[in-house]
């Protein structure tokens, strides 16, 4: 479509130092003086004749690939699918990536409750639309409005595992959800576990690792997006036999 026609919509959180608290990055900011001043030491050429400065300054960074928004590869929840090995994120076809987008509105549910197969498929008749084979379906829950807050990782809902094989079923490939985990809050399905509550642990990541899904997490500006009729495009950083990548996921309305 033309590009006049076109709005582009950022749905990616920004990477943070201190993050979002569940999982802190430290970004150490060098700026451009400091920057001249070291390269001034390091080359034995007086600052004066670098201008004062570098030319750049730069940062360098400590952070989990998990970190903001990011995409999953089935290697993180998964060793093997189908009898082969998992794929990691840079094995991750490209095709899968970039695709029709659906938006799920599921924001009724509340912090740890669970998002069902049911509920789902209410969410997707509310709105006349039968999922496609690599339609890239996203979770609207609300819970990105809490990203860098204490505890925003306990303020999301969880998608069980009835819920993502059925989207698997419809022949889904990508996922995502505006919150920091594609289930409930992991400190709190930890709490049931030693409470004696069994089988539920990250039983969403489990069932896309089964199925070769991809999870995207930490989406935002959803509540931006049409129900359907809209592209995504999310691709990840090339990380290296890594379960997960950072991702500059953006949609394309017309």
């Amino acid at each position: 479509m033309p590009a006049k026609d076109r709005r582009i919509i950022d749905l990616s959180l920004p990477l943070r130092d201190g993050g979002d608290f569940a999982m802190p990055a430290s970004i150490r900011y060098t700026d451009h003086r400091t920057r001249g001043q070291r390269l001034s030491e390091t080359h034995g050429i007086a600052i004066e004749d670098l201008g004062g400065r570098a030319n750049a300054m730069e940062e360098v960074n400590s952070l989990s690939t998990h970190c903001g928004t990011h995409f999953d590869a089935p290697w993180h929840y998964t060793a093997t699918v189908d009898g082969k090995k998992a794929m990691t994120v840079d094995e991750v076809p490209l095709e899968w990536c970039c695709g029709p987008g659906v938006k799920l509105d599921l924001r009724g549910k509340r912090p740890a409750e669970e998002i069902s197969a049911a509920d789902v498929r209410q969410a997707a008749q509310k709105i006349a639309y039968v999922i496609r084979p690599m339609d890239i379906v996203l979770i609207q829950t609300g819970a990105s409005v809490h990203y860098g807050r204490p505890d925003c990782e306990l303020m999301n809902p969880g998608v069980t595992r009835e819920a993502t094989l059925w989207l698997a079923d419809q022949g889904v490939r990508l996922v995502g959800i505006d919150s920091f985990c594609w289930d409930r809050p992991p400190r709190v399905m930890l709490a049931e576990l030693k409470q004696g509550v069994k089988g539920k642990y990250l039983q969403g990541h489990r069932a896309a690792g089964e199925r070769g899904m991809c999870i995207l997490e930490w989406l935002t500006n959803l509540e931006q997006l049409p129900p359907f009729g809209f592209q995504v495009c999310a691709f990840p950083v090339k990380v290296e036999r890594a379960g997960a990548g950072w991702v500059r996921a953006v949609a394309f309305v017309d």
